[in-house]
């Protein structure tokens, strides 16, 4: 038709069709396309790997810096006869191998016996790395010894996928772990700074729920200096009186690091309670979306409490087969500032939640009632 049209149009190369011509310049941009696109995502893939390499980098020094954190603190406070070094690097790969979750029925049981076996195991270990430490000194070495595991899994995920990238070539596989690397630098320099806390005994963000139980004890109760026993594993109850009410006060036994059994303390005062408790009262630090305000103090319902799932559903199925009310109150913070010393943000933070929580008491129970007030947390640092 071009030829038609322009019959003295003369085509270049000997082309006599120019549709032909047309069809091999289209050719041969996409070939030169398809070269540049390739050498594009190679380069790419180059830079992507540096910067994973350089993350790489930094978490094996961050591992290594808290397993010996963690040796020092056994040397210091534990005096072992031997140097604890080899047992140290044993365990900083200790893995726990979750049950099957193909048939659900009785999952969070298993999980619990396999969490009670390694806490067990854990608990002989540093018994046994560190036996001039006290109870509470060897809660902070396990806290300690924990934050260097996190930290370990950590280096070796990365470093796993890392190879495997590089290895395969695989551009899509190195572009999800460049664009998880801010995510994940975000969660090992908050263990990394958390050993600091850990070492020194420091009270840290997460303990804020257990501050609240200790403030609305101390500041609204008369009788504040009240007896507490151990209900449960590392869990302590205060029984106090408040305008009347029986309030059964639950938290982690401080100032060493732990947060202990705080389902199996609700669960047993409810059943001893034969249908007695009027409302469950739970405190616990929670997760702020970013732009929100540290120690943002929020309410709700349901049971406020992390972890692997066992305490929470041991919670939720006892209240719901004795339809116990169950409130929430939350105090909002980063995850860093979940697991590094406490700020003065959610230390004031915690006495809102206290007002709050004495609030719910005065408005939703009435004299003679009895109620729980459960701080959720890890104790460290307070007493």
């Amino acid at each position: 038709m071009m030829v038609m049209l322009f019959p003295s149009l003369q085509l270049p190369f000997g082309y006599s069709d120019p549709y032909i011509l047309i069809m091999n310049i289209l050719i041969f941009v996409f070939f030169i396309f398809m070269i540049f696109s390739g050498l594009i995502l190679k380069v790419q893939s180059m830079q992507y790997l540096a910067q994973i390499r350089e993350v790489i980098t930094q978490l094996e020094k961050w591992s290594e810096e808290a397993k010996k954190t963690t040796i020092r603190m056994i040397r210091e406070l534990g005096k072992p006869e031997k140097d604890p070094t080899p047992i140290v690097e044993d365990y900083m790969e200790f893995v726990l191998i979750e049950p099957v979750e193909r048939d659900p029925s009785g999952v969070f049981k298993r999980l619990e016996h396999l969490l009670d076996v390694r806490k067990s195991r854990f608990d002989d270990l540093i018994a046994k790395l560190a036996p001039a430490a006290d109870r509470d000194q060897r809660a902070n070495i396990d806290m300690t010894f924990e934050a260097a595991m996190a930290l370990r899994q950590m280096f070796l995920v990365i470093r796993h996928f890392y190879y495997m990238g590089k290895e395969t070539n695989n551009y899509a596989m190195i572009v999800s772990i460049q664009v998880a690397l801010s995510f994940i630098m975000k969660y090992a320099k908050a263990y990394y700074n958390a050993l600091k806390a850990f070492n020194e005994g420091q009270p840290i963000g997460d303990g804020a729920g257990a501050l609240v139980a200790s403030i609305f004890k101390n500041e609204f109760v008369k009788d504040g200096n009240a007896e507490s026993s151990e209900i449960a594993e590392d869990i302590s109850l205060t029984p106090i009186t408040f305008e009347g009410r029986n309030v059964l006060i639950v938290r982690a036994i401080g100032p060493g690091g732990r947060v202990g059994k705080p389902g199996d303390a609700i669960v047993n005062l409810i059943k001893e309670a034969n249908g007695k408790i009027a409302r469950v009262i739970m405190i616990d630090a929670g997760l702020k979306f970013e732009g929100e305000k540290t120690g943002k103090v929020v309410e709700g319902v349901g049971a406020a409490i992390g972890g692997p799932g066992v305490d929470k559903f041991k919670i939720e199925q006892e209240v719901t087969s004795q339809k116990v009310p169950v409130d929430a109150v939350i105090i909002k913070m980063s995850i860093e500032e979940a697991l590094t010393p406490m700020k003065k943000e959610i230390y004031d933070g915690a006495y809102k939640a206290a007002e709050r929580v004495k609030n719910m008491i005065l408005e939703r129970t009435k004299p003679g009632d009895t109620v729980i007030v459960a701080g959720i947390g890890n104790c460290i640092g307070i007493g």
